[in-house]
């Protein structure tokens, strides 16, 4: 396509003339009407907002500024670092707002000017009011130019102070320390990005009028008082009345976001942990106690939304009714005194109450208002700046020269280290909550000793919370030590417990920022086994991975996070498990091909709990409550009968392969949905039609609400124009007084006539002459009555609009907390009956968007942009109905004045609307980098890649910078252009009314009523044209709720029919002819499998990777529908509710999941069950003495995902669970994959002891663990291949189970052999 848009922004280039008219932007509009624009029509960030620029800047001067304050023993302030650093660049720019408020002042006076014109017995010329229309008309089209120039400004400046910021926080992640990681959320600080740093955009706006406010104040009452001499006063007095009550409003406001803002933290952690916990809350049928914590903490939030509401409506009331307020005291007490003014005066006096305003009422209250929510958000932000760095620590030159000597990598010395002894104060008290005093032997590491050879493999073992990765983060400086000596030798390469892959393709994985040299690149795929999983990916190494490894399975992310660290270049190898989460034939391929030939003559340290591999090992070090109990050759300590002993003889040494979570089915999957994973959720194009509108007030009983908020606007308004008519007819008899009068002038009667004459005073009026002569005869009497009856009218009519308008506000708000709380309810309710497949195909960050920022648009923005609409809408139609009745001529400007604004804003739309999606959609790869950032953070230090995170930030931040300043352009454009159309109306009418005075015999009242309304609907309009194109960029974020809302949805949980409540007591199961099949677009995982599980039976599930394994267990609790049927105790459970069936099955799923909170909350949601039974169930699990020792006891807080528990505690506290529900099934999904042969043994005895009586469904990692089953169940390619027991699946020649027997080793084959043939006979 030809003039695609991109290459450098042309703003960077363009002439002064293009750059005030932004005319540079005509050809992004020009494309953007033909075509959608994408990210590849981006033109390049600016360079003066390049991320990397503005992060030196900001950085440099926080620095400064803390250092400053630290001297002089004052507290640091982010708020004024960031305005201090930015201070020229919105200094210069209150130039534009100088001049712009300058003309709306003197505007007032020249309109006066002109309606004198119209007044009887006016002395103006004709070529005089001409002169006068020419100067309103030049300074119109002036206000036209540096008007949007100064907004356009502040919201560049803004833009820059956030991408500032934004880049500080960024920079501080990657500094901290490992404490202060798990001291914070992801949540937290994409709120701090998301929310908190919106503040700038407002704030810079209204910041100037802390100084010119003030002026401006002073300027115009000293005109008032020209005008209408001491009456001016009581401006004063409202104004002061007024002001006080806005400040404290404004600070009530910023008060109850503030607490808005911490339940809306809450809730999104919150929302975090049961949207990735989703599956196991599905199989604990935990949805309602869920439920019941969101619905409680969004009952709170909505409620603090509704107070903060509260205080917004009554300043915009204030705000809509103050100008009103302030002319009521100035017309009724000259009307009261008996002061008749000019329509001159009149007029003059309304153009500058408006302008006052808009000045005290408007941007001084948003002064307020905006620096008390950014001040609060930047507080909040700073708090997180001040938590603790990574300590950094240099190596003493005669220790290296030392190593260097003796040929050593890594040098420990007397080292110990805690992680209780070195976080900072938290200020949440969670740190004395996790680390109590008594506990400090399980969280550090004791006087450690050891040191390590160049070109050793030294493996660590040890049981749960031994402190085998404390000993590995001690070597990367994540620990650091509180005495001691930690020396490490060369370059570091780190693989962590927890597999960590960023979003991006395979290959970018891999090479981790780094050149691509093909040939170790190849070796490194090789060694990790990864080749054959390319072959099955279409794009094969360009293959999309998705949002943490979305698309990957289990065994892949592993073994990508494992080929990525051996891929670099390193001295030193730390290697936290890498062999636990595959199964038996790829582990010994990784253990030989990658850790013994690929790293050989490498230092590496091998933390394992896959004993077999001991043997080759150059020496071992065995780690029990952070302490080294020995240190030797396996034949070493095997001779020495220490603890490590202790740890072989309860080891079988094999592992049986691990279910990799339908690995076939994943990769296609991700064949299908690599195109579009990242973005999905931006798909839509196009406007927004009206049923999204209908849809948003359904939510809000619509028919009470909303006919009632668009009664009180209309009666609001009929009543503001009544009153004004009648201020209009008012002025005319105050003219024709004046003419009667000769010479007659009026103070304020009669206080100013005696202050006149006792004090001497020389006012611009005295009224005594002209109420003499008025009220001396019939006809003056006559005028008196009829001004005192349309003085009271007005009084009444504005009366109505005061209440009128300020109740619209208050019920408008009211109605949007229903429709926001609503949405919500509606959309989790949905979201938590969705079904599985959903979750597995969407980004954790894809769906809490939904949560957090589309929803915080819905609680505030939202609700705002359409009162300001509905309510501008009705004064635009009133004010000019009104002045086409004035002079009907005015209709035939009008007419073709719609069409032409209609008509730009019919071009300009698709492009703010897909500026705005853009910038939307750019800001997501920001929010994902930084989660990823987070999870990876200690790999990313132990690479030595943060200085490439950082510019991989940097360069995100440009791209959603380059999107937000085109949208900021886009809105400029489109409201220059029809403000300059408004304006070429403006003058028509003046022009109009000066050559058809005459003909129509207009007065000076209704003149000036006219060109009152035409002065005052130009900023109305101008925000309503680009607040209603804003509102309908915004209301996407309904409509990506409301989509939300209507998700497919599992079966029903509860059915007509249960079945009793002691069902199932046998534990029968039988299944006839199932298949399951995930979704529409997915192959068949299973196929007709028809088998039968007789009570009390221990049945073994086992197969290759992507067999249909865990498919299985899905199909049994229905976490998909299957097809065929299945009973349990002869009942056909696809035809009872999902928790009657749920319910009855407990599960030990292999990830262990916990959420935040306590201990009790996550052992018992529901509250069913006595301490004394939670005690049990710990007991039993050997958890009680840890529990016990917390000062909490049963309420001791877990941290986000159990990070405080080992994953060990983590899968016991999960044992725990299913122990206390006491079913007669229960299923086992792998749950000792990831955990040390201690836990695996403890577990497999309380399930034998605990679960004797119950049908126990095992998928197995370990096969040892499963050749004492009833039965074993193999599944080939989703089919049911064989099912005997093990002895009798061992006695088929060229078996499915034999072959994986046999592929463990001579020895260990024959050790499985006589463990079946021991079972057999003891069964038989």
């Amino acid at each position: 396509m030809k003039n695609k848009p991109r290459g450098p922004c042309p703003y960077g280039t363009a002439n002064w003339l293009s750059k005030i008219t932004f005319w540079w932007a005509f050809p992004l509009f020009n494309y953007g009407f033909r075509h959608p624009l994408t990210q590849d029509h981006l033109y390049d960030v600016l360079p003066e907002d390049q991320s990397d620029l503005l992060g030196d800047r900001m950085e440099k001067s926080w620095n400064a500024h803390v250092k400053k304050c630290e001297d002089k023993g004052k507290k640091p302030s982010l708020y004024w670092a960031v305005i201090a650093e930015f201070k020229w660049e919105w200094g210069i720019n209150g130039i534009f707002l100088v001049v712009s408020e300058g003309i709306r002042i003197a505007q007032p006076y020249l309109i006066g000017q002109i309606i004198s014109y119209f007044q009887p017995g006016s002395t103006l010329s004709q070529t005089e009011v001409y002169i006068y229309a020419t100067v309103v008309a030049v300074s119109h089209i002036l206000q036209l130019i540096v008007n949007p120039k100064y907004f356009f400004n502040c919201d560049h400046i803004a833009l820059k102070m956030k991408v500032a910021v934004a880049s500080l926080i960024y920079r501080k992640i990657l500094k901290m320390s490992s404490w202060s990681k798990h001291s914070t959320t992801s949540g937290k600080i994409i709120n701090h990005l998301s929310t908190d740093l919106e503040k700038f955009r407002y704030t810079t706006e209204t910041f100037h009028f802390c100084w010119l406010g003030p002026l401006e104040i002073v300027a115009i009452l000293y005109l008032l008082y020209q005008q209408i001499g001491l009456v001016s006063l009581l401006t004063l007095a409202v104004t002061v009345v007024l002001i006080p009550l806005q400040v404290m409003l404004g600070w009530i406001y910023g008060k109850l976001r503030m607490q808005i803002g911490a339940a809306g933290d809450k809730r999104i952690h919150l929302m975090n942990q049961i949207i990735a916990g989703m599956r196991v809350i599905k199989m604990y049928c935990w949805e309602k106690p869920f439920s019941e914590i969101v619905f409680n903490i969004r009952g709170w939030e909505v409620s603090e939304i509704w107070k903060a509401n509260i205080a917004k409506s009554i300043n915009m009331g204030l705000f809509q009714s103050a100008s009103v307020v302030i002319s009521m005291t100035l017309f009724g007490t000259a009307w009261y005194t008996g002061v008749p003014l000019s329509a001159q005066r009149i007029y003059s006096t309304l153009g500058w109450v408006f302008c006052l305003r808009l000045t005290i009422f408007l941007f001084m209250m948003y002064l307020v208002e905006d620096n008390k929510q950014l001040a609060s958000s930047l507080k909040r932000i700073q708090s997180f700046l001040t938590v603790e760095d990574m300590k950094v620590f240099s190596e003493s030159e005669g220790t290296t020269e030392s190593m260097e000597k003796e040929g050593v990598s890594i040098s420990i010395r007397d080292m110990t280290a805690s992680w209780l002894g070195h976080h900072p104060q938290d200020n949440e008290g969670v740190a004395d909550k996790l680390l109590d005093q008594k506990m400090i032997e399980v969280f550090s590491l004791k006087k450690i000793d050891l040191k390590v050879k160049k070109g050793e493999l030294l493996a660590v073992v040890g049981p749960v919370g031994s402190g085998k990765t404390s000993l590995l983060l001690s070597l990367l400086k994540e620990l650091p030590p509180e005495t001691g000596q930690v020396c490490v030798q060369g370059m570091l390469g780190y693989m962590a417990q927890t597999p960590w892959v960023m979003s991006g393709t395979f290959q970018a994985n891999v090479t981790f920022g780094e050149n691509v040299e093909q040939e170790r690149y190849r070796k490194a795929l090789y060694a990790c086994a990864l080749n054959k999983d390319l072959e099955l990916m279409r794009l094969r190494d360009q293959t999309l991975v998705g949002e943490r490894g979305l698309l990957l399975s289990g065994g892949q992310k592993t073994r990508l996070t494992l080929a990525r660290t051996v891929y670099r270049e390193a001295d030193v190898y730390l290697l936290d498990d890498p062999l636990g989460a595959v199964d038996t034939e790829v582990g010994s391929h990784l253990f030989q091909r990658c850790i013994c030939e690929f790293l050989e003559g490498k230092t590496r340290i091998l933390v394992t709990h896959q004993l077999q591999y001991l043997r080759s090992a150059d020496r071992i070090v065995v780690l029990n409550e952070g302490k080294v109990v020995s240190v030797g050759t396996y034949d070493e300590l095997v001779k020495k009968g220490t603890e490590f002993s202790s740890i072989l003889t309860k080891h079988d040494k094999d592992i049986e392969e691990k279910d990799e979570r339908q690995e076939k089915l994943v990769n296609e999957q991700r064949e299908k949905n690599t195109q579009v994973v990242d973005d999905g959720e931006f798909a839509e194009t196009g406007g927004i039609g009206w049923n999204v509108y209908q849809d948003y007030y359904l939510s809000g009983r619509p028919w009470l609400y909303l006919p009632l908020t668009l009664f009180l606007l209309v009666i609001a308004y009929a009543a503001y124009g009544y009153g004004d008519w009648y201020l209009a007819k008012w002025a005319e008899l105050s003219d024709s007084l004046n003419l009667n009068a000769q010479n007659g002038s009026y103070p304020l009667y009669p206080v100013i006539n005696t202050l006149n004459k006792t004090l001497g005073l020389n006012t611009l009026y005295n009224i005594t002459p002209l109420l003499e002569t008025s009220n001396s005869t019939p006809e003056g009497s006559l005028i008196t009555l009829q001004g005192d009856e349309l003085m009271q009218k007005y009084l009444v009519a504005m009366s109505v609009f005061v209440v009128g308008i300020s109740l619209f506000s208050l019920v408008y708000f009211r109605m949007s907390v229903i429709i926001s709380k609503r949405l919500h309810n509606n959309m989790f309710q949905v979201v938590m009956g969705a079904k599985t497949h959903f979750f597995d195909s969407n980004p954790v960050g894809r769906i809490l968007n939904k949560f957090a920022r589309d929803l915080g648009l819905i609680d505030s923005v939202i609700p705002t942009l359409t009162n300001i609409v509905l309510e501008i809408i009705i004064r635009l139609a009133m004010q000019i109905g009104i002045t086409c009745i004035i002079n009907p001529f005015l209709l035939l400007p009008l007419t073709p004045l719609v069409i032409v604004i209609y008509l730009i804003r019919w071009f300009s739309l698709p492009t703010t609307r897909n500026m705005k999606r853009l910038e939307a959609m750019t800001q997501s790869p920001i929010f994902s980098h930084i989660s990823d950032t987070l999870v990876g953070l200690q790999s990313i230090r132990a690479l030595g890649m943060s200085r490439k995170f950082l510019q991989d930030f940097d360069r995100f931040q440009d791209r959603h910078t380059s999107a937000f300043f085109l949208f900021l352009s886009a809105n400029r454009w489109f409201s220059l252009r029809s403000l300059f159309f408004l304006d070429v109306y403006f003058v028509l009418v003046i022009l109009l009314s000066l050559v058809l005075r005459d003909m129509i015999g207009l007065s000076g009242g209704l003149f000036g009523m006219a060109l009152n309304y035409l002065l005052t609907m130009a900023d109305p309009f101008e925000s309503m044209m680009r607040i209603s194109a804003d509102l309908n960029t915004q209301m996407t974020s309904v409509e990506r709720i409301i989509s939300y809302t209507k998700l497919e949805q599992e079966a029903p949980k509860v059915s007509n029919s249960p079945p009793p409540s002691s069902w199932p007591q046998n534990g029968h199961i039988k299944l006839v002819n199932v298949g399951l099949q995930y979704s529409s677009d997915t192959d068949q995982v299973l196929h007709n499998i028809t088998c039968r599980i007789n009570s009390r039976e221990k049945i073994g599930i086992v197969g290759r990777t992507g067999a249909g394994k865990s498919s299985l267990l899905a199909a049994l609790l229905r976490l998909a529908e299957p097809t065929g049927e299945i009973y349990i105790d002869d009942v056909n459970v696809l035809k009872i509710g999902l928790h009657e069936l749920r319910n009855k099955i407990s599960v030990i799923p292999q990830d262990p999941i916990l959420f935040s909170g306590t201990l009790r909350k996550n052992l018992d949601p529901f509250e069913e069950y006595t301490d004394n039974q939670l005690w049990m169930a710990l007991e039993q699990v050997q958890l009680k003495v840890k529990v016990h020792s917390e000062r909490e006891g049963l309420f001791m807080e877990v941290s986000d995902s159990g990070q405080n528990l080992s994953v060990g505690q983590r899968q016991l506290v999960c044992l725990a669970r299913a122990i206390l529900r006491q079913n007669n099934i229960l299923v086992l999904d792998e749950a000792t994959a990831n955990v040390d042969h201690n836990t695996d043994r403890l577990i497999q005895e309380t399930i034998k002891r605990r679960f004797k009586n119950c049908t126990v469904l095992t998928v197995a990692h370990r096969i040892h663990t499963i050749m004492d089953s009833s039965r074993v169940m193999v599944l080939n390619q989703g089919k049911l291949v064989e099912f005997d027991t093990p002895y009798q699946l061992l006695q088929i020649e060229d078996g499915f189970f034999r072959n994986l027997v046999q592929q463990t080793g001579k020895a260990q084959a024959k050790v499985l052999h006589t463990l079946a043939e021991n079972y057999q006979k003891e069964i038989s």
